[in-house]
């Protein structure tokens, strides 16, 4: 696998985080919110050089289809449990 950029990185923490938290792959729309990023384009983009790089697996024409490749450490809480963000300014 290449080395990711940084927001390659960010993107594949957020999508395995959502994936723990969640049990299926976020949608693109999901993904632009959660990582502030306002176009779906910029999303494609990133997705696509994640998997170009090795990081994900797609399956076509599939919704929410994302694997992923490469282990992701996720932050865990004491007891093991996946840690939650919460948004500054207060809950969506």
């Amino acid at each position: 696998m290449v080395a990711l950029t940084a927001r390659q990185s960010a993107l594949l923490r957020f999508i395995a985080g959502y994936q723990a938290a969640h049990g299926y792959s976020p949608s693109y729309r999901e993904m632009c919110d959660g990582m502030a990023i306002r176009s779906n384009q910029r999303i494609f983009e990133m997705v696509d050089a994640l998997e170009e790089r090795g990081a994900i697996s797609r399956l076509p024409r599939k919704a929410r289809s994302i694997t992923l490749l490469v282990p992701v450490p996720l932050p865990r809480a004491p007891d093991g449990a996946p840690l939650r963000a919460v948004p500054i300014g207060g809950v969506r």
